[in-house]
């Protein structure tokens, strides 16, 4: 094993072959789970404002602590949905329409904790304004930040 940003990946599971996933496909992936992910936790954190706003009898202003409290659930609506997806086969909407399955590193089942640590891993990546996502262009092993920090990686499904 070689250390590789403080992470320890095995050469004999993380070879470089075609079964390595594209930054372009990657993407297209990303952006379609982001449309569909991000519009059912829109609606789903949507219609849990209103009923607080409604049962509360609370005006909804953009940086109050409600508004504030409701976007943290949205996180975690979305990550409960990726999480989901992840631990049942491995595969979102968008990764299936683009025949891509995340792994793991060891070949072991894809479990909760990986989820978080690579939803979170995800989070930070696009809070560098998306500097972990474009690291898949330069690593060797077209990894990402949240791959690395989840022990996991993306492979082609056909």
């Amino acid at each position: 094993m070689r250390p590789i940003f403080g992470f320890e990946l095995e050469n004999s599971r993380m070879s470089v072959s075609n079964k390595v996933v594209s930054f372009p496909r990657r993407m297209a992936a990303v952006l379609y789970d982001t449309l569909l992910i991000g519009v059912t936790t829109a609606i789903i954190g949507g219609i849990l404002a209103t009923i607080v706003a409604q049962v509360g009898g609370i005006e909804l202003h953009p940086g109050s602590r409600l508004s504030n409290l409701l976007f943290l659930l949205d996180l975690v609506i979305a990550f409960f949905l990726f999480g989901w997806f992840w631990t049942h086969g491995g595969q979102t909407l968008g990764m299936r329409a683009w025949n891509i399955k995340v792994v793991t590193d060891d070949g072991s089942p894809f479990l909760w904790p990986q989820a978080f640590f690579r939803y979170v891993g995800a989070l930070f990546s696009w809070l560098a304004l998306g500097v972990g996502f474009w690291m898949a262009i330069f690593d060797p092993q077209k990894l990402t930040w949240h791959d690395r920090f989840s022990r996991t990686h993306l492979i082609h499904t056909h």
